[in-house]
């Protein structure tokens, strides 16, 4: 059995700990196996597998010494380059997204395939190594480049200079590209290397390598990164847009996905979990310094955010994050609006943005847990202003029902209020939160139609009960939600403010991007426990029963 099959059955049958990405790659795999369509090529995979052990190491104590491959590197290029379709003989996969922290070789793996490409594929090859910028573009040149030179079978048949290595016979060339796009326009790549994708302002350089490549039929787009802390990056919307391939959500049979990760941030604390996240565990990542890096990020609250993304692939914003987004995932709950319709519920409305996002947010008590109903508005122009770095995921989200849009560059109020008074022919709502500096009128027309409204300062003294109670609810699985990724997005934007005395707010000028959903989910569950408290006690019968007998202690 051949090690990359052998990998896929330990990670299907438990024997190695997975996460939950690297589980559904493996499904693929096996469901591809078994497609018609496709045949697998474990002749050139083994070949590539041969060829990679006269690539020797380039650093440290063992330059010079012949690289192994890895299981799960040999999986990753058995599904690369083995899938391959039967009627054409072209390969399946013609472009790659690899997610894998710092010193899980990733340098090493994509300068392999690069001088594959240059040595190994047949007819002439165009090779660049792409980066954001050129010093960072010349790290896996620079490996390939060492290779070459370390490695005579290859040295013997390329030219290698400063800036570029020459396959003389083929006429095939592998050098790395400048980080500007205007650069990269009128190539005609065989294959892109996208290193670091998450450091990438924009998708401007990728999309230009993806469009070079609409000549080469056999071309590939790798592109090979960790986790980052801009949760609107190009990299985490294609890192998002990976994830629903996975799923199943999204259908593109030619995007290979392979992404190493935690489940959840709580799984730090259990060191036979890190191979979740870093398959080079105890190879290239050394578990002792990993446990040090983990300490020290313990200490330096600083250094948190950098350790969880770099060393463990969680996405998360620059600071801190209020909720483990894992643990949100978690709430997720199978239920619809019909579901809702007749229950009692709480809103809240967040008005504080004319001209971006604006939320209605309503909370229903179902039982022993809170179901979340949001709405989200946008002005129509910001859909196409390019001076919105959100408008791409916004049109997205209006395309699949989470957004409502409003005529004009301004938050329609009155579209609020009218969908407001239809949800209270559906819903019985009970009260309304409201920012007592906002939308005076709004709240004035609802209390006329006969809707009982509430003010929500927006202090500390009402969000840090509020904040702090959901994070229990939340932890505890007792906030449910129906998948609304724009709620999703918006609390795992949400950075919290704290004064003297451990109170706590959201701070907007804080979050890399907009909270204002998060907020109206705050101020509807801050106005739910005006009514119900904020004890989240689970009583059985019995104890309900004893305590409404209790009466009282006798002295």
């Amino acid at each position: 059995m051949t090690a990359w099959h052998n990998y896929a059955l330990s990670v299907k049958n438990g024997d190695i700990p997975a996460c939950k990405r690297l589980k559904q790659a493996i499904n693929r795999y096996f469901i591809d196996l078994d497609n018609p369509i496709y045949y697998f090529d474990s002749e050139v995979v083994s070949k590539f597998i041969s060829f990679s052990k006269v690539c020797p190491h380039v650093k440290g104590h063992l330059r010079a010494k012949p690289i192994e491959l890895e299981p799960w590197q040999q999986f990753l290029f058995a599904n690369l380059l083995g899938f391959k379709h039967v009627k054409t003989g072209l390969r399946k996969y013609r472009s790659a997204y690899v997610q894998v922290p710092r010193k899980n070789a990733k340098s090493t793996t994509a300068a392999i395939l690069a001088n594959w490409f240059l040595v190994m594929e047949k007819g002439q090859q165009d090779i660049y190594t792409a980066a954001v910028s050129r010093d960072q573009a010349r790290i896996v040149f620079d490996d390939a480049r060492q290779m070459a030179i370390l490695s005579k079978p290859i040295k013997k048949r390329v030219t290698i200079q400063q800036h570029k290595v020459i396959n003389p016979k083929q006429n095939s060339l592998l050098r790395p590209l400048a980080s500007k796009a205007a650069t990269i326009e009128g190539t005609n790549p065989s294959l892109s290397i996208v290193d670091e994708y998450h450091l990438h302002p924009d998708n401007s350089v990728y999309s230009a390598l993806e469009l070079g490549m609409g000549a080469r039929p056999e071309g590939i787009l790798f592109a090979i990164t960790t986790a980052g802390s801009n949760t609107i990056s190009a990299c985490k919307q294609h890192y998002d847009y990976c994830c629903q391939i996975l799923e199943g959500d999204e259908v593109n049979e030619s995007q290979l996905v392979l992404i190493y990760e935690l489940d959840d941030e709580n799984e730090i604390d259990n060191p036979d979990l890190w191979i979740k996240a870093n398959p080079n565990l105890d190879i290239s990542v050394d578990r002792v310094a990993l446990e040090d890096t983990i300490k020290k990020a313990r200490g330096i609250p600083s250094q948190w955010v950098e350790m969880l993304t770099k060393r463990f692939n969680i996405w998360c914003n620059g600071a801190t994050p209020w909720v483990n987004i894992g643990s949100w995932a978690e709430c997720k709950a199978d239920y619809s609006e019909d579901d809702l319709n007749g229950l009692d519920c709480y809103a809240g409305l967040d008005l504080s943005s004319t001209s971006d996002i604006t939320s209605v947010c309503y909370s229903f008590p179902f039982e022993t847990e809170v179901r979340l109903l949001t709405r989200h508005y946008i002005p129509e122009f910001q859909l196409n202003n390019v001076a919105n770095k959100n408008r791409e995921m916004y049109r997205k989200w209006v395309n699949q029902g989470w957004i409502r849009v409003t005529k004009g560059d301004c938050i329609d109020y009155d579209q609020i209020r009218d969908d407001i008074l239809k949800d209270s022919e559906q819903f019985n709502i009970k009260l309304i939160g409201f920012d007592v500096w906002n939308a005076t009128q709004l709240r004035t027309q609802l209390q006329n139609i006969g809707l009982d409204v509430e003010p929500f300062p927006q202090t500390y003294a009402r969000y840090s009960p509020t904040s702090k109670t959901a994070e229990v609810f939340i932890s505890r699985k007792r906030i449910n939600h129906n998948g609304d990724p724009v709620l999703s997005w918006a609390v795992g934007n949400v950075v919290m403010e704290t004064d003297a005395n451990a109170n706590i707010k959201p701070n907007k000028k804080k979050a890399a991007n907009k909270i204002d959903p998060a907020v109206a989910f705050l101020m509807s569950f801050g106005t739910y426990l005006l009514e119900y408290g904020e004890v989240d006690i689970n009583l059985s019968d019995e104890q309900k029963q004893a305590l409404d007998e209790f009466k009282g202690i006798e002295l």
